[in-house]
Protein backbone atom coordinates (compact mmCIF):
# COMPACT_ATOMS: atom_id res chain seq x y z
CA UNK A 1 0.00 0.00 0.00
CA UNK A 2 1.32 3.61 -1.25
CA UNK A 3 1.53 6.22 1.36
CA UNK A 4 -1.38 8.11 0.32
CA UNK A 5 -3.38 5.00 0.87
CA UNK A 6 -1.98 4.70 4.20
CA UNK A 7 -3.34 8.45 5.27
CA UNK A 8 -6.73 8.04 3.88
CA UNK A 9 -6.99 4.90 5.79
CA UNK A 10 -6.44 6.79 8.48
CA UNK A 11 -8.47 9.82 7.83
CA UNK A 12 -11.18 7.63 7.69
CA UNK A 13 -10.69 5.61 10.95
CA UNK A 14 -10.58 9.18 12.82
CA UNK A 15 -13.69 10.19 11.23
CA UNK A 16 -15.56 7.36 12.25
CA UNK A 17 -14.50 8.07 16.07
CA UNK A 18 -15.60 11.28 15.76
CA UNK A 19 -19.09 10.14 15.16
CA UNK A 20 -19.45 7.26 18.31
CA UNK A 21 -21.03 9.29 21.45
CA UNK A 22 -18.88 10.02 24.31
CA UNK A 23 -20.15 9.02 27.62
CA UNK A 24 -20.31 11.48 30.33
CA UNK A 25 -18.86 11.34 34.03
CA UNK A 26 -21.22 10.11 36.58
CA UNK A 27 -22.55 13.37 38.70
CA UNK A 28 -21.67 12.94 42.66
CA UNK A 29 -24.67 11.74 44.49
CA UNK A 30 -25.86 13.70 47.62
CA UNK A 31 -28.66 13.20 50.17
CA UNK A 32 -30.18 16.46 51.09
CA UNK A 33 -33.32 17.84 53.48
CA UNK A 34 -35.43 20.57 53.31
CA UNK A 35 -34.74 22.92 56.09
CA UNK A 36 -37.47 24.18 57.97
CA UNK A 37 -38.20 27.12 60.58
CA UNK A 38 -39.08 25.44 64.27
CA UNK A 39 -39.97 26.22 67.47
CA UNK A 40 -37.35 27.52 70.80
CA UNK A 41 -35.30 24.10 71.91
CA UNK A 42 -37.29 24.86 75.21
CA UNK A 43 -35.15 22.91 77.76
CA UNK A 44 -31.73 21.13 77.85
CA UNK A 45 -30.99 18.65 80.32
CA UNK A 46 -27.34 19.04 82.15
CA UNK A 47 -26.16 16.09 84.60
CA UNK A 48 -25.36 17.24 88.23
CA UNK A 49 -24.76 15.65 91.86
CA UNK A 50 -26.75 15.66 94.40
CA UNK A 51 -24.48 17.12 97.27
CA UNK A 52 -24.44 18.82 100.76
CA UNK A 53 -24.87 21.99 101.30
CA UNK A 54 -22.11 22.65 103.83
CA UNK A 55 -18.92 20.47 102.55
CA UNK A 56 -16.21 20.52 104.99
CA UNK A 57 -12.76 19.54 104.26
CA UNK A 58 -10.54 18.55 107.57
CA UNK A 59 -6.54 18.69 107.69
CA UNK A 60 -4.55 18.33 110.37
CA UNK A 61 -2.92 21.58 111.09
CA UNK A 62 1.01 19.45 111.13
CA UNK A 63 2.82 17.34 109.21
CA UNK A 64 3.20 13.53 109.67
CA UNK A 65 2.42 10.27 109.18
CA UNK A 66 -1.53 9.13 109.36
CA UNK A 67 -2.13 6.77 112.01
CA UNK A 68 -5.48 5.73 111.57
CA UNK A 69 -9.50 6.80 111.59
CA UNK A 70 -11.69 6.75 114.06
CA UNK A 71 -15.09 6.82 111.48
CA UNK A 72 -16.16 5.40 108.23
CA UNK A 73 -17.16 6.85 105.17
CA UNK A 74 -21.35 7.04 105.64
CA UNK A 75 -20.99 7.70 109.53
CA UNK A 76 -22.45 10.05 111.41
CA UNK A 77 -20.65 12.14 113.71
CA UNK A 78 -21.14 14.52 116.53
CA UNK A 79 -19.46 17.57 117.47
CA UNK A 80 -16.02 16.84 119.02
CA UNK A 81 -15.80 12.85 118.01
CA UNK A 82 -12.40 12.11 117.35
CA UNK A 83 -12.34 11.25 113.63
CA UNK A 84 -8.39 10.68 112.73
CA UNK A 85 -5.11 10.76 114.22
CA UNK A 86 -1.08 11.07 113.14
CA UNK A 87 1.30 9.18 114.67
CA UNK A 88 2.83 10.98 117.56
CA UNK A 89 6.37 10.00 118.02
CA UNK A 90 8.48 13.06 116.69
CA UNK A 91 5.46 15.49 118.34
CA UNK A 92 6.35 14.31 121.79
CA UNK A 93 10.44 13.80 121.32
CA UNK A 94 9.60 17.72 120.35
CA UNK A 95 7.85 18.54 123.14
CA UNK A 96 10.04 16.27 125.67
CA UNK A 97 13.05 18.40 123.81
CA UNK A 98 11.14 21.53 124.77
CA UNK A 99 10.57 20.55 128.27
CA UNK A 100 14.04 19.40 128.74
CA UNK A 101 15.24 22.80 127.38
CA UNK A 102 12.89 24.77 130.08
CA UNK A 103 14.39 23.00 132.57
CA UNK A 104 18.11 24.04 132.03
CA UNK A 105 17.35 27.28 131.52
CA UNK A 106 15.28 27.76 134.90
CA UNK A 107 17.95 26.38 136.55
CA UNK A 108 20.44 28.97 134.91
CA UNK A 109 17.89 32.16 135.62
CA UNK A 110 18.20 31.08 139.05
CA UNK A 111 21.72 30.94 139.15
CA UNK A 112 22.08 34.54 137.33
CA UNK A 113 19.55 35.63 139.85
CA UNK A 114 22.01 34.24 142.85
CA UNK A 115 24.65 36.06 141.25
CA UNK A 116 22.82 39.26 140.88
CA UNK A 117 21.96 39.43 144.35
CA UNK A 118 25.11 38.95 146.02
CA UNK A 119 26.40 41.18 143.46
CA UNK A 120 24.14 43.92 145.07
CA UNK A 121 25.33 42.85 148.41
CA UNK A 122 28.88 43.45 147.51
CA UNK A 123 28.31 46.54 145.63
CA UNK A 124 26.08 48.17 148.70
CA UNK A 125 29.09 46.92 151.48
CA UNK A 126 31.52 48.89 148.95
CA UNK A 127 33.33 45.31 148.03
CA UNK A 128 32.96 45.35 144.44
CA UNK A 129 32.85 48.21 141.45
CA UNK A 130 29.48 49.34 139.79
CA UNK A 131 30.56 47.26 136.80
CA UNK A 132 30.20 44.04 138.49
CA UNK A 133 27.06 44.88 139.12
CA UNK A 134 25.95 45.70 135.96
CA UNK A 135 27.41 42.84 134.33
CA UNK A 136 25.38 40.47 136.89
CA UNK A 137 22.22 42.68 135.96
CA UNK A 138 23.25 41.64 132.49
CA UNK A 139 23.56 38.21 132.87
CA UNK A 140 20.05 37.84 134.57
CA UNK A 141 18.31 39.91 131.88
CA UNK A 142 19.92 37.60 129.33
CA UNK A 143 18.78 34.25 131.72
CA UNK A 144 15.41 35.51 131.86
CA UNK A 145 14.28 35.68 128.45
CA UNK A 146 15.77 32.47 127.78
CA UNK A 147 13.83 31.23 130.06
CA UNK A 148 10.55 32.56 129.02
CA UNK A 149 11.67 32.00 125.37
CA UNK A 150 12.02 28.11 126.49
CA UNK A 151 8.23 27.89 127.96
CA UNK A 152 6.53 29.49 125.07
CA UNK A 153 8.80 26.48 122.76
CA UNK A 154 7.06 24.17 125.41
CA UNK A 155 3.72 25.48 125.10
CA UNK A 156 4.10 25.65 121.25
CA UNK A 157 4.77 21.86 121.76
CA UNK A 158 2.22 21.11 123.86
CA UNK A 159 -0.20 23.08 120.85
CA UNK A 160 1.27 21.08 118.42
CA UNK A 161 0.81 17.78 120.34
CA UNK A 162 -3.05 18.43 120.22
CA UNK A 163 -2.82 18.74 116.38
CA UNK A 164 -1.99 15.70 115.89
CA UNK A 165 -5.92 15.15 116.47
CA UNK A 166 -8.66 15.39 114.14
CA UNK A 167 -12.58 16.36 115.90
CA UNK A 168 -15.57 16.90 114.25
CA UNK A 169 -16.79 20.42 113.96
CA UNK A 170 -20.24 19.42 114.76
CA UNK A 171 -23.22 17.15 113.68
CA UNK A 172 -21.91 15.84 109.81
CA UNK A 173 -21.60 12.35 107.82
CA UNK A 174 -18.60 11.31 106.49
CA UNK A 175 -18.51 12.04 103.16
CA UNK A 176 -15.31 10.39 101.84
CA UNK A 177 -11.62 9.82 103.09
CA UNK A 178 -9.09 11.21 100.68
CA UNK A 179 -5.96 9.53 102.82
CA UNK A 180 -4.83 6.03 103.49
CA UNK A 181 -3.49 5.10 106.81
CA UNK A 182 0.54 5.23 107.24
CA UNK A 183 0.85 7.93 104.44
CA UNK A 184 2.48 10.87 104.70
CA UNK A 185 0.85 14.12 104.90
CA UNK A 186 1.47 17.88 104.99
CA UNK A 187 0.01 20.40 107.17
CA UNK A 188 -3.07 22.15 106.04
CA UNK A 189 -3.24 18.49 103.48
CA UNK A 190 -7.18 17.54 103.47
CA UNK A 191 -8.08 14.24 104.55
CA UNK A 192 -11.48 13.94 105.25
CA UNK A 193 -14.32 15.48 104.17
CA UNK A 194 -17.71 16.14 105.70
CA UNK A 195 -21.51 16.93 104.91
CA UNK A 196 -22.80 19.07 107.40
CA UNK A 197 -26.20 20.40 108.04
CA UNK A 198 -29.38 19.17 106.39
CA UNK A 199 -29.48 21.68 103.57
CA UNK A 200 -28.83 19.96 100.01
CA UNK A 201 -27.75 21.32 96.91
CA UNK A 202 -27.06 20.18 93.50
CA UNK A 203 -23.68 21.44 91.89
CA UNK A 204 -22.95 20.29 87.97
CA UNK A 205 -20.56 22.22 85.33
CA UNK A 206 -22.41 25.08 82.93
CA UNK A 207 -20.92 25.51 79.58
CA UNK A 208 -20.38 28.33 77.83
CA UNK A 209 -23.17 28.43 75.41
CA UNK A 210 -25.97 28.01 78.00
CA UNK A 211 -24.02 30.48 80.87
CA UNK A 212 -26.44 33.67 79.31
CA UNK A 213 -29.45 31.47 79.74
CA UNK A 214 -29.34 31.47 83.51
CA UNK A 215 -29.04 33.99 86.37
CA UNK A 216 -29.23 33.35 90.35
CA UNK A 217 -33.10 33.10 91.43
CA UNK A 218 -33.97 30.98 88.14
CA UNK A 219 -35.90 28.06 88.60
CA UNK A 220 -35.58 24.64 88.02
CA UNK A 221 -36.51 21.14 87.29
CA UNK A 222 -34.20 18.45 89.48
CA UNK A 223 -34.48 14.80 88.47
CA UNK A 224 -33.18 12.43 91.06
CA UNK A 225 -33.57 8.64 89.11
CA UNK A 226 -32.10 6.77 92.38
CA UNK A 227 -34.64 8.15 94.69
CA UNK A 228 -37.16 8.35 91.24
CA UNK A 229 -37.98 11.98 92.27
CA UNK A 230 -38.50 15.23 90.83
CA UNK A 231 -37.85 18.14 92.68
CA UNK A 232 -38.15 21.87 91.93
CA UNK A 233 -34.79 23.87 92.29
CA UNK A 234 -33.54 27.46 92.53
CA UNK A 235 -30.05 28.73 91.39
CA UNK A 236 -28.14 30.33 93.51
CA UNK A 237 -24.80 30.72 92.65
CA UNK A 238 -23.19 30.49 89.22
CA UNK A 239 -19.20 30.67 89.60
CA UNK A 240 -15.96 31.71 87.81
CA UNK A 241 -13.91 28.69 86.05
CA UNK A 242 -11.45 27.42 88.65
CA UNK A 243 -9.25 25.85 85.89
CA UNK A 244 -8.78 28.54 82.89
CA UNK A 245 -8.03 25.57 80.67
CA UNK A 246 -11.66 23.94 81.23
CA UNK A 247 -14.48 26.88 79.82
CA UNK A 248 -17.22 25.54 82.39
CA UNK A 249 -18.93 27.84 85.55
CA UNK A 250 -19.71 25.74 88.55
CA UNK A 251 -23.00 25.76 88.92
CA UNK A 252 -24.93 25.41 92.29
CA UNK A 253 -28.73 24.50 92.32
CA UNK A 254 -30.91 24.90 95.89
CA UNK A 255 -33.62 22.22 96.59
CA UNK A 256 -36.79 24.04 97.42
CA UNK A 257 -39.56 22.94 99.44
CA UNK A 258 -38.24 19.42 101.28
CA UNK A 259 -40.83 17.26 103.26
CA UNK A 260 -39.16 15.60 105.43
CA UNK A 261 -40.16 11.85 104.17
CA UNK A 262 -38.47 12.96 101.24
CA UNK A 263 -35.15 14.70 102.91
CA UNK A 264 -34.32 11.34 104.62
CA UNK A 265 -34.70 9.37 101.15
CA UNK A 266 -31.56 11.35 99.77
CA UNK A 267 -27.93 11.06 99.94
CA UNK A 268 -25.26 13.29 98.58
CA UNK A 269 -23.36 11.91 96.22
CA UNK A 270 -26.53 10.85 94.19
CA UNK A 271 -26.63 11.47 90.17
CA UNK A 272 -28.88 14.08 89.63
CA UNK A 273 -30.54 15.83 86.00
CA UNK A 274 -31.34 19.49 85.66
CA UNK A 275 -33.73 20.62 83.41
CA UNK A 276 -32.78 23.92 82.19
CA UNK A 277 -35.68 26.17 80.52
CA UNK A 278 -34.29 28.11 77.74
CA UNK A 279 -35.42 31.35 76.36
CA UNK A 280 -33.86 31.47 72.67
CA UNK A 281 -36.24 33.30 69.93
CA UNK A 282 -39.47 32.41 68.99
CA UNK A 283 -37.86 30.55 65.88
CA UNK A 284 -35.00 29.54 64.61
CA UNK A 285 -33.42 26.66 62.17
CA UNK A 286 -31.66 24.09 63.48
CA UNK A 287 -29.43 22.08 61.07
CA UNK A 288 -27.46 18.22 61.68
CA UNK A 289 -23.74 19.44 63.28
CA UNK A 290 -22.45 17.26 60.10
CA UNK A 291 -23.95 19.47 57.52
CA UNK A 292 -21.73 22.64 59.22
CA UNK A 293 -18.13 23.19 58.41
CA UNK A 294 -15.81 25.63 58.74
CA UNK A 295 -12.55 26.53 57.00
CA UNK A 296 -10.47 30.08 57.30
CA UNK A 297 -13.55 32.49 55.95
CA UNK A 298 -15.97 30.87 58.89
CA UNK A 299 -18.41 28.20 59.05
CA UNK A 300 -20.58 27.43 55.55
CA UNK A 301 -23.15 24.82 54.23
CA UNK A 302 -23.92 23.55 50.91
CA UNK A 303 -26.70 23.89 49.32
CA UNK A 304 -28.38 22.17 46.05
CA UNK A 305 -30.39 24.01 43.97
CA UNK A 306 -32.54 21.65 41.84
CA UNK A 307 -32.75 22.16 37.93
CA UNK A 308 -36.19 23.52 37.09
CA UNK A 309 -36.36 21.79 34.04
CA UNK A 310 -36.65 17.93 33.48
CA UNK A 311 -34.30 17.74 30.24
CA UNK A 312 -32.32 15.28 32.37
CA UNK A 313 -34.56 13.34 34.14
CA UNK A 314 -34.66 10.29 31.45
CA UNK A 315 -31.01 10.27 31.39
CA UNK A 316 -29.80 6.09 32.51
CA UNK A 317 -26.39 7.81 33.57
CA UNK A 318 -27.48 10.48 35.88
CA UNK A 319 -30.50 8.74 38.19
CA UNK A 320 -32.24 11.43 39.94
CA UNK A 321 -32.79 14.83 39.56
CA UNK A 322 -29.73 16.92 38.84
CA UNK A 323 -28.71 20.12 40.51
CA UNK A 324 -26.27 23.04 41.39
CA UNK A 325 -24.28 23.45 44.74
CA UNK A 326 -23.94 26.76 45.88
CA UNK A 327 -22.42 27.51 49.41
CA UNK A 328 -23.45 29.79 52.00
CA UNK A 329 -21.67 31.54 54.57
CA UNK A 330 -23.78 30.75 57.58
CA UNK A 331 -23.41 32.43 61.27
CA UNK A 332 -23.97 30.14 64.25
CA UNK A 333 -26.06 30.16 67.55
CA UNK A 334 -26.87 27.84 70.21
CA UNK A 335 -26.49 23.94 69.78
CA UNK A 336 -28.53 21.10 70.97
CA UNK A 337 -27.10 17.81 71.40
CA UNK A 338 -26.05 16.94 67.25
CA UNK A 339 -28.17 20.09 65.87
CA UNK A 340 -26.60 23.36 65.78
CA UNK A 341 -28.89 26.96 65.46
CA UNK A 342 -28.36 29.00 62.06
CA UNK A 343 -29.08 32.36 62.68
CA UNK A 344 -27.98 33.88 59.55
CA UNK A 345 -26.74 32.40 55.78
CA UNK A 346 -29.97 29.63 55.34
CA UNK A 347 -33.61 30.27 54.76
CA UNK A 348 -36.61 27.76 55.42
CA UNK A 349 -37.30 25.32 51.81
CA UNK A 350 -33.33 25.84 50.56
CA UNK A 351 -32.24 22.14 50.45
CA UNK A 352 -29.44 21.66 52.49
CA UNK A 353 -26.84 18.77 51.71
CA UNK A 354 -26.08 16.72 54.85
CA UNK A 355 -24.26 13.80 53.07
CA UNK A 356 -21.87 12.94 50.01
CA UNK A 357 -19.90 16.37 50.92
CA UNK A 358 -16.70 15.33 50.15
CA UNK A 359 -14.73 17.15 47.28
CA UNK A 360 -17.77 19.66 46.86
CA UNK A 361 -17.43 22.90 45.80
CA UNK A 362 -19.46 26.23 44.65
CA UNK A 363 -21.05 25.87 40.94
CA UNK A 364 -20.85 22.06 41.04
CA UNK A 365 -23.25 19.85 39.25
CA UNK A 366 -24.87 16.81 41.76
CA UNK A 367 -27.44 14.22 41.70
CA UNK A 368 -29.96 14.13 44.34
CA UNK A 369 -30.58 10.77 45.46
CA UNK A 370 -33.53 10.99 47.84
CA UNK A 371 -37.09 13.08 47.36
CA UNK A 372 -36.90 16.84 47.22
CA UNK A 373 -39.87 17.23 48.10
CA UNK A 374 -39.99 14.68 51.64
CA UNK A 375 -40.81 16.90 54.69
CA UNK A 376 -37.36 16.44 56.16
CA UNK A 377 -38.27 19.06 58.66
CA UNK A 378 -38.13 16.99 61.87
CA UNK A 379 -34.58 16.10 61.01
CA UNK A 380 -33.59 19.71 60.88
CA UNK A 381 -34.77 20.83 63.94
CA UNK A 382 -34.36 19.26 67.40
Amino acid sequence: MTIRGVLLAGLVLLTGCADEPVDEAPLRPVRTLTVEASGAVGERELPGRLEAAANRRLSFRVAGQLESYAVRVGETVEAGQPLARLEATDVRLQRDRARSALAGHQAAAANAEAEWQRARRLYEAGSAPARDLDAARAQVEAARAQRDAARDALALAERQLGFIRLEAPGECRVASRLVEAGENVGAGQPVLVLACGDELEVRAALSEDLLGELVAGAPLQVRLPLADLTLAGEVTEIGLPVDPRQATWPLRVRLLNLADDVRERLRPGMAAELTLPLGGPGSGIWVPMVAVQQDIDGHYVYVAEPDESGEHADNAVNNGRQATVRRHDVTLGGRHDERLEVIAGLAPGEHLIVAGMSRLHDGMRVRLIDDPHADAGGEASP
